[in-house]
């Protein structure tokens, strides 16, 4: 309710108790009579547990295959991190590490020399484009957006599901961006792609992005994609203190400091 939460996004990648219409619906019910814009976070390439497991007595089951040259490191929840030792069928992951819950859609990153991920939108990422757009929400934000082709899979994805009815032009869409990857795509696009008039924003989905290119490389890469995209947003680990019940001053300081290569938004953590 509060006048400076310009907007409400919804985080596919957690299970829902109802289906992608009814979660949707549900959440417009609370959002619009506060006027607040609803966008639907999709997944595509971005690796989530589909099943429990506890590490590394059990592999980690993730939603997409994945080719990866050894040796690679695979990166947990809460900056935990374990040596992967072993692809079995291309989507379980064998790991040496200290024992560790792993919960369902909890996500995953892989750090490797060389890194292939099979597939991009699953099939639940496109029962929420199909629910969202039925219920005229037309605002998404893609994850691991790496290339033109993630872009153009979710643009033919609107234009199909809509039967024609709604083009990208009139949606809202955010490229997260959470690799070096992703980093270097940006770096190709020329700033008239996220212009005042184009349908496209740029996300600093700092959390993912900070384990594969390194805290070191963040400065940097943040600056990249302030100057790309004037009203790009600056997300994650943003105020971690709430979850421990208080904002600290650290919390307070990294508003300011992203404030300096020209963030101007934020996607607050919850």
């Amino acid at each position: 309710t509060h006048p400076m939460v310009g907007a409400v996004r919804y985080n596919t990648g957690v299970p829902s108790a109802y289906d992608p219409y009814e979660t949707v619906e549900r959440i417009l019910a609370i959002a619009r009579p506060l006027n607040k814009p609803v966008w639907v976070d999709l997944k595509a390439k971005q690796l989530r547990t589909i099943q429990w497991g506890i590490v590394p007595d059990s592999p980690i089951i993730i939603n997409h295959k994945v080719q990866v040259e050894l040796p690679a490191r695979v990166h947990l929840r809460g900056d935990e991190s374990c040596i992967l030792r072993k692809v079995v069928d291309g989507n379980k992951l064998y790991v040496d590490g200290k024992p560790s819950l792993v919960g369902i859609g909890q996500s995953i990153n892989i750090l490797a020399t060389k890194l292939v991920i099979e597939g991009g939108l699953s099939d639940l990422d496109h029962e929420y484009i199909k629910a969202a757009l039925s219920l005229g929400v037309h605002n998404f934000r893609l994850s691991f957006v790496e290339s033109a082709d993630d872009v153009r899979e979710l643009d033919d994805a609107i234009e199909r599901h809509s039967r024609g009815a709604t083009s990208v032009d009139e949606c809202g869409v955010v490229f997260k961006i959470e690799s070096q990857a992703g980093v270097e795509f940006i770096q190709g696009l020329e700033p008239r792609h996220f212009s005042a008039e184009s349908p496209y924003r740029i996300m600093a989905a700092r959390d993912d992005l900070q384990i594969h290119i390194g805290l070191l490389n963040m400065p940097d890469a943040l600056k990249t994609i302030a100057q790309k995209d004037p009203r790009a947003i600056c997300a994650s680990r943003l105020p971690m203190g709430l979850g421990g019940g208080a904002v600290t001053m650290a919390d307070l300081a990294d508003p300011e400091c992203m404030r300096a290569p020209g963030s101007r938004r934020f996607r607050l953590c919850a």
